[in-house]
């Protein structure tokens, strides 16, 4: 999320207003008709509105749709089939397409309803903690690391708060974007928030005209209009924008014949509740700290303020006392700070030590649980996943919280302090869901929230992928995609579920 200066903001959306207008998205026909056949599920299609069907889909009980089919001499009759598994994945171009903003909830139900059905089942992936979209689609697509979470961020050596807007507007917090075939002028930008179904369907025409100029090798392509229409429309407007992506791939799958391999993946997911904006000035204030836009002195504290968020990274000269001070806000889940080699995680109720060694990380709750790992780690250890030195296997930690509150939460909080970003915050506190923490001037633009992100939950951090290739590990995490991916096309064709 990120807001721009208001001069340059009401310029711009003045011009894009008029360009927007007449904008909308590709429209793949539904179904003319479909019936049962030799115990498939037989799709007709009028592509070219003559109300005769030319073009077929054919999709196994329950499973994908694996053929597909064109009009041949009889008007209204399928021709040869075109059997998508028989089709080398190497002869295929690959199409990415990643979006802002998506539970992995939501996919798996609309999966589950027959949506999406030109691919195997949705994984699961695990996104990098904040949940935000730089951080995780710098990890996605293995590009140098962010200066930030955010593009509005503390800057230590000039010991003043980064030009946010001017950071976001020239990508400066956004390696990833080198990476993209196709993602719309940031100008765009400006109107996420305010006409977010405008943006989107721009980027649904840019996508498939971007698409359809490659041939061969792989195309990546982002939409950040989700993430207007999520946070505006929450659970609907997900679902419907989803089915709108699905209409797009149907489209690409007619129009390549079928030798096209296409991938849906997202950045993170989001918490599906509406949020309201707080603000730390008081606890802090009363803490004896003061909100501050430099650290002059030891009570400073910057609390950046970009976006709307389900986390808040502050930058202070005494981590300790600043994460106890936040802990008396109702809305604060938990706070986490470096402490000499470990990281502190601290609730109302106590604190615990993560540590890193050669066999894992190690989580010390002798004083506290805030991450509710004990009981995990106690069947770890009785499994034989926990070293004598209390180092927690990794694959083992990952594969056992995927359903917890907080999934991979040792790795992922250790990252966010030890490589991540390149100016990491001296505190992070986790929110509550229901409260987000961010720009006034932002909450006052688009006034509800309907869903946001950024939290180390399960509703934040977990999100999907789709693909065509092949059917992939039931959980990943984010940097493990492309590798899993490319792992399926370098092999030969669609291996069946």
């Amino acid at each position: 999320m990120h807001n721009t200066p208001v001069t340059v903001s009401l310029m711009i959306l003045a011009t894009l207003s008029v360009i927007s207008g007449c904008t909308t998205e590709p429209r793949f026909p539904a179904p003319l008709a479909m019936h049962t056949e030799d115990h498939e599920t037989v799709f007709a299609f009028d592509t070219d509105r003559d109300k005769l069907a030319d073009f077929w889909q054919y999709q196994r009980p329950g499973g994908r749709k694996h053929a597909i089919a064109y009009a041949a001499d009889v008007p209204g009759r399928p021709g040869e089939r075109i059997e998508l598994d028989a089709i080398a994945a190497a002869e295929c171009p690959h199409f990415i397409i990643v979006l802002d903003g998506v539970p992995f909830e939501i996919v798996a139900e609309l999966y589950h309803a027959g949506h999406f059905r030109f691919f195997h089942p949705p994984t699961r992936v695990v996104c990098c903690y904040p949940a935000m979209t730089d951080l995780a689609l710098s990890e996605l697509f293995h590009t140098e690391r962010c200066r930030a979470y955010q593009a509005l961020y503390f800057e230590r050596d000039t010991k003043r708060l980064s030009d946010g807007s001017a950071v976001y507007l020239h990508g400066g917090n956004s390696p990833w974007l080198a990476k993209m075939s196709y993602r719309c002028s940031l100008w765009w930008d400006v109107l996420v928030y305010l006409d977010p179904r405008a943006v989107f369907n721009h980027e649904m025409k840019g996508i498939l005209r971007t698409f359809r100029e490659i041939d061969a090798g792989e195309g990546h392509a982002y939409s950040v209009g989700t993430a207007g229409l999520g946070t505006r429309g929450g659970r609907a407007a997900i679902v419907e924008y989803l089915r709108t992506v699905d209409r797009l791939c149907e489209q690409l799958v007619f129009e390549r014949r079928g030798r096209v391999n296409i991938t849906l993946t997202a950045d993170h997911g989001h918490n599906l509740v509406e949020n309201r904006r707080i603000k730390f000035d008081e606890v802090l204030k009363a803490g004896g700290y003061r909100p501050s836009k430099s650290l002059r002195s030891p009570r400073d504290v910057v609390a950046i303020a970009y976006g709307l968020v389900t986390y808040a990274a502050l930058y202070t000269a005494d981590p300790p006392g600043v994460a106890q001070c936040l802990l008396g806000h109702d809305d604060v889940e938990f706070a986490c700070y470096r402490h000499e080699d470990a990281l502190v995680v601290a609730d109302r109720h106590g604190q615990a030590r993560i540590t890193k060694g050669d066999a894992g990380f190690g989580y010390d709750s002798s004083a506290g649980d805030p991450l509710r790992l004990a009981p995990i780690i106690e069947r770890l250890r009785r499994d034989g996943h926990v070293s004598a030195a209390g180092e927690i296997d990794g694959p083992a930690l990952f594969a056992a919280t995927l359903d917890h509150d907080y999934p991979d939460p040792l790795a992922r909080l250790w990252s966010a302090f030890h490589g991540l970003v390149a100016n990491p915050p001296d505190v992070i506190v986790n929110l509550r869901d229901g409260a987000c923490h961010g720009s006034g001037f932002f909450h006052t633009m688009i006034r509800k929230v309907g869903s946001t992100h950024g939290s180390l939950n399960r509703a934040s951090s977990t999100t999907f992928v789709l693909t065509m290739l092949g059917e992939l590990p039931p959980a990943l995490r984010t940097r493990e995609v492309l590798p899993a991916l490319a792992a399926r096309r370098n092999g030969t064709g669609h291996p069946r579920p």
